[in-house]
């Protein structure tokens, strides 16, 4: 293989420096350069060796960051700068719209807690899975059913949208999102969800208790009421009593 191509390669390269290249495009500058010597295994070693001459970073498989081989810059920097980047990459290439950030991700953004969790929860219609959006950092999947039915659709109108850098995401709003939170709750395992919980119901003027009631009625969260009219009546005993009405009209009382 001419070392040329190389040398070529390196200065297109060049250009997107700072940013991510996906493999394809990578593969469609190479097939340029080559022409009709291009191969994908010729592809693959030339990109074997930019990553090795510190010309890229691997960050995902098929996604890097170009870099200067003298910049300094650690996996963990780059996950910080462009997360969001590759997650709205991953929910629109697999699920287009049909999806939203849900329970403590979407609280904590309602907060502006923009910071990156180990794994960000993501309601949609189609499947139940755990994958890797970048290093160690996972989506999980999830899906609102009961009895066959899907449930998505129904919580599309109780979502909103937030700007995270120039991505846009849609996120459960408020009231969704607390009953959310309180789905798979665990008082003993689970102590961030709850503190947090517990700081916005202190402050319930921003909650809207119609909105609580008309998800309530979808039939889907009489668990999640409960545990939070348990951390009502510690936090605020004025909500407490409107949760303890919608309870009594809407859902059931429940140990919980």
């Amino acid at each position: 293989m001419r070392n040329s191509y190389l040398q070529d390669l390196i200065k297109k390269i060049i250009k997107k420096q700072w940013k991510l290249i996906y493999s394809t495009e990578l593969k469609k500058m190479i097939s340029t350069l080559m022409k009709n010597s291009y191969t994908d295994t010729k592809a693959y070693k030339l990109i074997y060796y930019l990553k090795n001459r510190w010309h890229l970073i691997s960050i995902k498989k098929e996604i890097f960051y170009v870099k200067s081989p003298d910049e300094n810059i650690s996996e963990e920097d780059i996950i910080d700068v462009r997360y969001r980047k590759i997650l709205h990459g991953h929910c629109k290439k697999s699920y287009n719209k049909a999806r939203y950030i849900w329970a403590l991700k979407a609280l904590e953004l309602h907060y502006n807690n923009f910071s990156i969790p180990e794994t960000i929860l993501v309601i949609n219609q189609k499947k139940q899975s755990k994958e890797m959006v970048v290093a160690t950092k996972a989506i999980q999947f999830k899906k609102y059913t009961a009895k066959g039915e899907n449930y998505r659709s129904k919580f599309k109108k109780y979502t909103t949208k937030i700007k995270m850098g120039k991505y846009s995401f849609s996120i459960a709003n408020k009231e969704l999102a607390l009953l959310e939170c309180m789905y798979n709750h665990d008082d003993l395992l689970d102590s961030q969800t709850r503190n947090l919980v517990k700081k916005v119901i202190k402050r319930s003027s921003h909650l809207d208790t119609d909105t609580i009631t008309k998800i309530i009625k979808l039939g889907k969260h009489h668990t999640s009421i409960n545990r939070l009219y348990k951390i009502a009546k510690e936090a605020n005993k004025t909500f407490a009593s409107q949760l303890h009405e919608i309870i009594k009209r809407y859902s059931f009382f429940l140990d919980v």
